[in-house]
Order: C-alpha cells, then sequence, then structure tokens
C-alpha cells in the first residue's frame, strides 16, 4: 500500500508538468520560424517583393501575405476567434509594403503562437474542419500549421538564394 501510494504522489506531478507540453513545444517552433522569416523579408530589397519565377505562382509578397493569413486560419480552426479588424480573406491585398507585411506577419504568429500555446490538453483529439478532404483532430491542425509554415520558409529561402540573397542566419 505504501508503494502504490508513493507511486501516486511521485507520478501525479509528473503527469502535471507534461500537461500542455506539446502546444508549448509548437508555439516555440512558431515564434522560431516567425524570427528566420522575417529575417528573410528584411533582407529581400523592397523592389524585389513582387519577383516570382514564373507565371502563375506566388511572389515573395503573396507568399508572405499567405503566411499571414494562413496563421489566422489556423488559429481559428483551434477555436480562437480573429482579433477584432483583421479581414483575413482580403489580407493579401492590404499589404503593400514591407513594414505592413512585416507587422501583419509579426501579429498573426503572434496569433498562431498565443492560439497554439492555449489549447487545452483535452481538446487535442476533438474534431477539427478544413475546407479539403480527411478527418482532422486539434493536434493534427497544429501540426499541418507548423508543416504549412516551414514549407513556404523553404519556398522563400529557394526564391531568395535564386535571386542572390543570402538569408541572414546563414551568412
Amino acid at each position: 500500500m505504501r508503494k502504490t501510494l508513493f507511486y501516486i504522489c511521485f507520478c501525479l506531478p509528473v503527469f502535471g508538468f507534461c500537461q500542455g507540453q506539446f502546444q508549448q513545444e509548437s508555439a516555440g517552433a512558431v515564434s522560431f520560424a516567425s524570427g528566420r522569416v522575417i529575417q528573410l523579408l528584411d533582407a529581400i530589397p523592397d523592389d524585389m517583393l513582387d519577383w516570382k519565377p514564373a507565371d502563375g505562382v506566388r511572389s515573395f509578397r503573396e507568399v508572405f501575405a499567405h503566411i499571414a493569413q494562413s496563421n489566422y486560419f489556423f488559429g481559428s480552426r483551434l477555436g480562437v476567434a480573429v482579433p477584432a479588424g483583421v479581414d483575413v480573406m482580403n489580407l493579401p491585398a492590404t499589404l503593400k509594403t514591407k513594414d505592413q507585411l512585416k507587422s501583419a506577419l509579426g501579429d498573426s504568429f503572434n496569433y498562431l503562437s498565443d492560439a497554439m500555446r492555449n489549447t487545452k490538453d483535452d481538446t487535442l483529439p476533438d474534431k477539427v474542419e478544413f475546407p479539403f478532404p480527411g478527418e482532422y483532430t486539434t493536434m493534427s491542425a497544429i501540426l499541418i500549421a507548423l508543416t504549412h509554415m516551414r514549407e513556404h520558409m523553404g519556398q522563400l529561402i529557394a526564391y531568395s538564394r535564386f535571386n542572390g540573397i543570402t538569408p541572414p542566419w546563414s551568412e
């Protein structure tokens, strides 16, 4: 009986410590990637923001705007209301300058990071609706958001290197 009581008393704090670990680490990954994306935006000359490798694909500006827009979409899938004044559907059309892009990216990364950090453990298996086929949970929404962000960061790195721009963190 004493051993059982000891294990219960020992394990309960450990279980409490692990609560929210996935969400905290995911929010940390967003913070890390956001720094890289914004550093890359700073490294791109203003007159190159509309460069694109071919017709039919996004420009630098459009990729940055898409990341910001998607951060709001993914955060909303986690059940957090989009801040008042943010028109997610029309956001890309409003981002004309580098400062506007930088501000929108920063705000959207903070929003997504907070949405992840505040997601409760017991909601991770809840079903989440996406506009594409498949069954998804809150946990998979977080994972998709992380993958999406990194995928477009890689796209921006490729665009940059093609144009002779070295990502600042790899100089």
